[in-house]
């Protein structure tokens, strides 16, 4: 399903250029959830976003479900990230001033695979699925960190894409709804085929995970 080769991105900070991630080759497949673990500032973030086409890289290759999309314009590239893609950032990215429901719908409006008619079912199946289906009118803004955390995650579930880029998703959970989003995620790969990559610090989520993937220093480590 993934397949990233060779993978390099350098940053100018100041007079001094800093090498990010090094020569990074990753393969993932369908039905498989990884873990990308390693220590603040070793690169685990900016790799995740190269593989997810937010990031272009300096070098290196990257094919998703055998097509090469590095080199598409602006335009081409959105819309193979919003038909391929379902992602978990670490800001969350959501709308203060709108409801859940309308969080939630935001990358089905901009789908042209799922009709309307199937936006209210799939937004109260990903809001159940992770406990926030009596939270849907309600406003962003007034939600817990946790609360906020688990929206982004029901958004990154309602289009179905191929694959889910998860960075720090279960970082602002209690145990108890680490665990539910861990099991959710999971069940997307084996049950439904998707690929998961997921950044995290959370030894007990890389441990449930099929492979981990080590990082020191923008480097793959073994």
């Amino acid at each position: 399903m993934i397949a990233a080769e060779a993978l390099q991105k350098s940053y100018r900070t100041g007079s001094d250029t800093v090498c990010a991630v090094r020569d990074a080759t990753v393969s993932a497949d369908r039905g498989e959830m990884i873990a990308i673990v390693g220590p603040s500032g070793s690169g685990k973030s900016t790799l995740l976003n190269m593989i997810g086409l937010v990031v272009p890289p300096d070098s290196g290759r990257i094919t998703i479900d055998g097509t090469e999309p590095i080199g598409r314009n602006d335009r081409q590239c959105a819309a193979f990230r919003n038909a391929h893609f379902g992602y978990i950032t670490q800001d969350f990215a959501l709308l203060n001033d709108e409801t859940v429901y309308a969080n939630i719908r935001l990358p089905l409006l901009y789908n042209k695979t799922v009709p309307r008619r199937e936006h209210k079912r799939r937004i109260h199946t990903a809001a159940k699925a992770l406990a926030i289906e009596d939270k849907l009118k309600r406003r962003v803004s007034v939600l817990s960190g946790g609360e906020r955390q688990r929206v982004a995650i029901a958004r990154a579930m309602v289009c179905d894409q191929p694959v889910i880029l998860a960075d720090e998703p279960t970082g602002s959970l209690d145990a108890e709804n680490r665990d539910r989003v861990v099991s959710i995620l999971l069940d997307l790969a084996h049950s439904k085929g998707r690929t998961v990559l997921i950044v995290t610090h959370d030894s007990s989520v890389a441990e449930r995970c099929d492979r981990v993937i080590r990082m020191k220093d923008g480097v793959i480590t073994p």
